[in-house]
């Protein structure tokens, strides 16, 4: 029978010590001889925990057996006197117990306790164990979107320098990530990067976690770099391959939102104005140069505002030398190029005899072709491709062959949405135009005018004007206006997977798709080049 009043029973709880106990001092001096620092009774952390290591999220408790019930069920039948009282307190505690540690793991805690006599008997085996979870910690894993929201990469003020971008390079290089890490915490921060890194951050061994839809490859079969990258067309095909991109370049801010967005990278910006020989090695280069100075429709462009084309295009025309330089200076084993086909007949055949002439000098044996997209997508769009290899590894015997493209009927139905934002109808004033604009063009015997597509057909060739008005691809409508296609049906038009994100307005996206690749049209040639260059590797 318990012969204590109430208040005596009180004054005898609040005597016993909640904090600094003789089981909390021992584990304490244990983990500070390890070099653990750590912080007591956190009241900023829910439960107020023994021990806690904020900066990795660790909590540690220090528990009586009596106070926290260990073996209750069995514990329980133990107690002689005032059982009322005691099974309340104690079955209180444990409920709160339960409490603290779902509430503390739902916030990504991890949750240690520890009874009081496996503390006494071996101290040693209860540090292992919260130096085990303190090192998890540091080795664990932080999202790109993590870094990339310390970056302030979505504020408009944030200027996506090439500072920036060699960050973001080191971060998907290992031998370099160190360096990267190091990057981040210097004391005069990155032209628009936070001065105040979170401390995770901080750990030399902290892998990423690349929350991207396209990560960088895990033990590549070769590497490859991404020149004039666009929106990452050719990315997305070599990687899929096996390939790692070592390097990328691409000069439009718009385009480097939308890379960045999907492989956790921002190109370098001006091809003009990088070395060469900062270029990191590599077994291949990619670059679909701009093909604006030797298209049709831009020659003819530039014919009527009486601009140069071609090569005297000193804006656009010169830049296959760029190209040309980080090959003679890197020397990859096999390069691939992308351009409209006109680049063969451009300047009655000039233009493409001298490109082909300064490869072959700088030791490379060419294939081209010109091959159309409408083997793998419901659109029209020929490009030629030139593949070359260096002599000096394949001698002249490299086993490429392009692709044999099989017959596919394909029907732009297919890559349609069933729901459409009416903003894609073509308003009265635009489609009354259009009409009238071919109608003139009839007359004088001229091809120009809009496409209003077969659904069980295929389209157009998609170029980056299409955000002006839509003329060449125009899904009609029943008992109304056509309609543009919207960005994402631009996307499938291309080929791009379903998880192609994209972050820019629909002007932009459609400048993007208009100006980029047939991605499993460059897959299909990929695979042949990759296969030649597994026989050298």
């Amino acid at each position: 029978m318990d012969v204590l009043t109430r208040e005596q029973r009180s004054k005898n709880m609040r005597a016993i010590k909640d904090k600094d106990t003789k089981i909390e001092r021992i584990l304490g001096k244990t983990l500070w001889a390890r070099g653990l620092r750590y912080r007591k009774n956190d009241k900023s952390v829910f439960g107020k925990p023994d021990f806690t290591f904020k900066k990795y999220k660790v909590a540690v408790f220090c528990d009586s057996e009596f106070f926290h019930g260990k073996d209750w069920e069995v514990a329980r039948h133990r107690i002689k006197t005032n059982r009322d009282f005691w099974y309340e307190k104690i079955e209180g505690n444990i409920r709160r117990d339960r409490e603290v540690n779902q509430k503390l793991e739902e916030d990504g805690w991890i949750v240690l306790r520890f009874w009081g006599n496996d503390i006494k008997q071996n101290p040693e085996a209860c540090a292992d164990k919260v130096e085990e979870a303190v090192m998890k910690r540091r080795q664990r894993t932080v999202k790109y979107s993590e870094i990339r929201r310390m970056l302030k990469l979505d504020e408009r003020k944030t200027a996506w320098t090439d500072e920036l971008a060699a960050l973001t390079h080191r971060l998907q290089d290992e031998g370099r990530f160190k360096e990267a890490l190091f990057q981040l915490r210097i004391e005069e921060p990155l032209s628009g990067v936070a001065a105040e890194p979170p401390p995770l951050v901080y750990q030399a061994r902290l892998p990423i976690e690349w929350d991207v839809p396209f990560p960088p490859v895990e033990n590549p079969d070769f590497t490859f770099i991404d020149l004039f990258a666009g929106i990452g067309g050719f990315r997305i095909a070599f990687q899929k391959l096996g390939g790692k991109c070592v390097f990328s370049s691409e000069w439009d801010k718009f385009s480097k939102k939308t890379y960045e967005a999907n492989f956790g990278e921002i190109p370098f910006g001006d091809i003009t104005k990088i070395d060469e020989k900062s270029i990191p090695d590599h077994d291949v280069l990619l670059a679909g140069f701009p093909c604006q100075p030797f298209s049709i429709a831009g020659v003819s462009k530039k014919n009527s505002l009486g601009r140069a084309h071609g090569f005297k295009d000193e804006a656009q025309g010169t830049l296959f030398f760029d190209i040309l330089r980080i090959v003679e200076a890197k020397r990859p084993k096999a390069f691939l190029l992308e351009n409209v086909k006109n680049l063969v007949s451009h300047d009655k055949g000039r233009t493409f005899k001298v490109i082909k002439g300064a490869l072959e000098e700088a030791g490379y044996s060419l294939h081209y072709k010109v091959l159309d997209g409408s083997y793998f997508v419901p659109q029209h769009r020929e490009r030629i491709f030139i593949a070359g290899f260096d002599k000096k590894v394949f001698k002249g015997r490299e086993r490429f062959k392009f692709p044999d493209l099989k017959e596919a009927k394909h029907r732009i139905g297919d890559i349609l949405d069933e729901n459409v934002d009416e903003k894609y109808t073509l308003s009265d004033k635009l489609w009354n135009y259009l009409q009238e604009y071919a109608r003139k063009h009839k007359a004088k015997g001229n091809g120009f005018g809009f496409g209003l597509t077969d659904l069980s057909g295929i389209s157009r060739t998609m170029s980056a004007r299409y955000y002006k008005d839509g003329a060449e691809i125009l899904i009609p409508q029943e008992g109304k206006n056509p309609r543009r296609l919207t960005p994402r049906e631009c996307a499938r038009l291309q080929g791009y997977p379903e998880e192609f994100i994209i972050p820019v307005s629909d002007n932009q996206a459609y400048r993007q798709f208009g100006n980029s690749v047939v991605v499993p049209l460059i897959h299909a040639i990929g695979k042949e080049l990759v296969l030649s260059l597994k026989n050298e590797l």
